[in-house]
């Protein structure tokens, strides 16, 4: 009996070693998994937190004036007021007078609709209209000026009317533009 009791104790040990393993090895390769998926994410993390560091010191970088300059191309949010101001102002420099001007800021682009795809557009597209009356040539001077306006327009529709003038000499036309601008949000 002295000899059975040791075997039978180490036998009952590896048994109950085997038939716990059993149970609990499929658990502990879960286990492994989760954290080894864990610690990628992990590491993202750091590379995610180095990346934004380099990113932010870029951007302090980045000069008042030019940071101005980028803002007007594509604001944050799109101040309706400002830009009619700064049209107006380009439509005066060329003797060019401004009638009817409508803003629909909140319109976007939405081709989900018609391709059926999800996007996700980082910006808002800006409809504005207005009417300009004056010479052709003072007109043709205002696009060139808002082709090289720092601010991002997009002309996207154009009609011509003549409307004569005062004289027989005069020869005002009515120019009736869409033109969309955009903004962050």
């Amino acid at each position: 009996m002295k000899f059975f009791a040791p075997i039978i104790v180490i036998g009952v040990a590896i048994g109950m070693y085997f038939f716990y393993m059993d149970t609990a090895f499929p658990e502990v390769q879960v286990l492994r998994e989760k954290k080894s998926k864990y610690d990628e994410v992990l590491q993202k993390a750091v590379e995610l937190g180095v990346l934004r560091d380099s990113l932010l010191k870029e951007y302090s970088n980045v000069s008042v004036d030019n940071s101005e300059r980028l803002n007007k191309l594509i604001p944050e949010k799109f101040d309706a007021v400002l830009f009619a101001n700064d049209i107006n102002t380009m439509i005066v420099n060329n003797d060019l007078s401004v009638k009817d001007f409508k803003t629909n800021p909140q319109r976007t682009e939405d081709r989900s609709l018609i391709t059926g795809e999800e996007q996700n557009i980082p910006y808002v597209t800006n409809v504005v209209t207005f009417r300009v009356i004056g010479d052709y040539d003072k007109f043709i001077k205002f696009l060139k000026e808002i082709e090289s306006s720092l601010r991002l327009i997009d002309v996207v529709k154009l009609s011509i009317k003549n409307i004569g003038g005062t004289k027989t000499t005069d020869n005002f036309l009515e120019f009736m533009l869409e033109v969309n601008t955009y903004s962050l949000r």
